[in-house]
């Protein structure tokens, strides 16, 4: 199952909750992309609402563990220093899911797919 996230467009950016991005890709893999660019940066397979598999596009991979704080949707990889942390505004563009970084670059990746695929991992997660 793919899920087209592009049919209708919408006139503004809607934010989403932390909340609403989880319920999109529960149980599901999203593949992200540059934007602009669209350039792949990874895929990530949602195991619940709190793990994920993070499979970047050189192939590695990493467990991530979700947390939602302030807004945001936040992920702590094991293969990060301590303390490093990820966090995502999720939000709509003319029907097209994206998250913006809350860091200082400010990067935006956008949702170019959701699908019941499992990530392709070349090296299996640390822990």
């Amino acid at each position: 199952m793919v899920l087209c996230l592009w049919a209708a467009p919408l006139a503004a950016q809607d934010r989403l909750s932390p909340e609403q991005f989880l319920d999109l890709v529960d149980q599901s893999t999203a593949t992200f992309s540059t934007f602009p660019g669209r350039q792949h940066v990874g895929t990530e397979q949602f195991l619940s609402r709190s793990r994920t598999v993070w499979a970047r596009a050189n192939g590695t991979c990493a467990y991530g563990l979700v947390t939602v704080e302030e807004g945001q949707v936040c992920f702590d990889y094991d293969d990060d220093p301590p303390g490093v942390r990820h966090c995502w505004v999720p939000f709509l563009r003319d029907a097209r899911l994206f998250v913006a970084s809350t860091d200082d670059l400010g990067e935006v990746q956008e949702v170019i797919e959701i699908s019941d695929e499992p990530v392709a991992c070349t090296q299996a997660p640390l822990s």
